[in-house]
């Protein structure tokens, strides 16, 4: 004995809708054999037809019979094809064939068993299904007539009961197939319904574990050209590390909430410059960000490498806005960022186990990029010989000579990163000035022409009211560039030189920007 239900309650043996349906078609079809009998019953009762015509109505009692138990058990054991129905549906055919001969052809009960018949098989399975269930149902009629005799009784001379009783039985029969069709629509309509919501459930979870994984990993993932199992491989790839210098010691004085915003914020731009770059990245430890470039998609060694450092250089760069905004929220601390960059060949792909895999990098390459950052000075990025070979005809670095890296036995010559090579000597596009209540960050690289006219105001507007010795208190920002000036708090000395970084602001946005 089974146990009892949760609550007391039994346990609800909740049948498949669609076998539901498909039942009740079924019994829809067998409801054309009930009219046929039905109609030839009354005609045997009244003395239309000769009593003999008892054995076609046992005929027509038995075959549906059969042919319900022999659906049963081929749908419970998951055999039923639509191959079987039709089958079932042709034969059909053949037995109303066979009732309308013994109906004498009597034109209303025959129409309405043709009417009955081919609705059937129109549902059933579609235009050709209706064109042999019409030639079945002729080569019935011959059978019948064959055996019965060719009769027919004229319209005028068919009995009213037999009549009646026919386009009654037609009714009903459309009355039920019209119950048939609303009970179908219904489950197609729940069906369509429950995949809406599975497919909102699907999209909601998948937008939470993309926040766990890098675009480009998810995107191979669900386009199929990666699958989710243990698999690693050798490839060039470009390794990034970064992370802010004094931050652990810095954290330990910063109240939760501050720091856990100021990290938050911080980790998400450095991502979002990644993600515009193409790089993949492949994990936060602290305030530490380590990424890679040629994996899973590659544009060469030369161009990932490339992309690298200038993924890096805009990192230093826009790192001058997050301090300015840090310092507008109580935070004195002077932060900045080193980077350490390195390519070369390393193991990258899943590891892990069948149930837990982390999409990462391992190899000695891997390592000496590590230790690049923590050899670099605060706000520069040191790249390894490798690297700089790869950029070198489009990155301006210096050679700083050679370090004693941690697991290496040999010393390692590395490059400091300047700037772009297209870049030196030419009208700076980035602007960046801190001083006691003033700060600005201008990078027209990222400055948005739909911004420039409120960038050009606030500028003209900050400087006016500065020139005035007027109070000044103004807080902006935009994309690719930050101003806030505090006039209270600025230094006399310094009024000259901010009012000069300001119009050198204006006219670099002025002239290099088009509206």
């Amino acid at each position: 004995m089974s146990p009892p239900a949760p609550n007391g309650h039994k346990k609800l043996n909740r049948e498949d809708p669609q076998a539901k349906a498909r039942r009740m078609s079924n019994y829809i079809r067998l409801l054309e054999f009930l009219v046929a009998i039905t109609t030839l019953a009354v005609g045997i009762q009244n003395k239309i037809f000769p009593f003999d015509y008892i054995l076609v109505i046992a005929i027509l009692l038995a075959y549906p019979l059969i042919a319900q138990v022999i659906t049963a058990v081929m749908e419970r054991r998951s055999q039923l094809q639509q191959q079987t129905v039709s089958a079932l549906i042709q034969i059909d055919a053949v037995f109303i064939g066979l009732t309308m001969a013994t109906l004498h052809f009597t034109v209303v009960p025959c129409i309405a068993l043709l009417i009955i018949v081919n609705a059937n098989a129109v549902t059933g399975g579609g235009l050709f299904l209706w064109l042999m269930s019409f030639v079945w149902v002729v080569v019935g009629a011959f059978i019948g007539t064959m055996i019965v005799g060719f009769q027919m009784i004229p319209l005028e001379q068919t009995p009213s009961l037999l009549t009646l009783v026919s386009l009654l039985g037609l009714g009903v029969y459309v009355a039920a197939a019209s119950l048939n069709t609303h009970q179908q629509t219904k489950i197609v309509l729940e069906a369509q319904e429950n995949l809406r919501h599975q497919q909102k459930q699907a999209v909601e979870l998948s937008r939470k574990l993309a926040k766990y994984l890098s675009p480009q990993i998810w995107g191979s993932l669900f386009s199929g050209r990666r699958d989710a199992k243990v698999e690693t491989r050798r490839k060039k790839l470009t390794v990034f590390f970064s992370d802010i210098k004094g931050f652990s010691a810095m954290s330990e004085d910063l109240p939760l909430e501050k720091l856990t915003s100021m990290l938050n914020t911080y980790l998400s731009e450095m991502t979002r410059i990644a993600e515009r770059h193409g790089g993949t990245v492949d994990k936060f430890i602290g305030d530490a960000v380590m990424v890679f470039f040629g994996d899973p998609s590659s544009k060469g060694s030369k161009e990932d490498a490339t992309a690298c450092v200038a993924m890096a250089i805009e990192m230093q760069k826009h790192m001058k806005l997050l301090r300015q905004r840090w310092t507008r929220d109580g935070i004195d601390q002077r932060l900045e960022i080193r980077i350490g960059i390195n390519t070369g060949y390393v193991t990258v792909g899943n590891f892990g186990t069948d149930t837990r895999l982390d999409y990462t990098i391992l190899g000695t390459d891997v390592n000496l990029a590590s230790r690049l950052e923590s050899a670099a000075r605060p706000g520069h990025i040191l790249v390894s010989q490798a690297t700089h070979e790869l950029v070198k005809d489009r990155i301006l670095c210096r050679d700083v000579g050679e370090i004693t890296a941690k697991g290496f036995n040999r010393p390692i010559p590395v490059h400091e990163v300047v700037d772009f090579r297209s870049k030196a000597g030419k009208y700076n596009d980035f602007i960046s000035l801190e001083a006691d209540g003033f700060g600005i960050h201008l990078n027209v690289d990222r400055v948005r022409n739909f911004d420039k006219k409120r960038i050009l105001h606030t500028l003209a507007k900050s400087a006016s009211e500065l020139k005035k010795a007027e109070d000044v208190e103004i807080n902006f920002e935009a994309e690719g560039f930050a101003i806030h000036l505090n006039s209270h708090k600025i230094n006399p000395k310094d009024r000259s030189r901010i009012l000069q970084v300001m119009g050198e602001a204006a006219m670099t946005v002025k002239e290099r920007l088009i509206v």
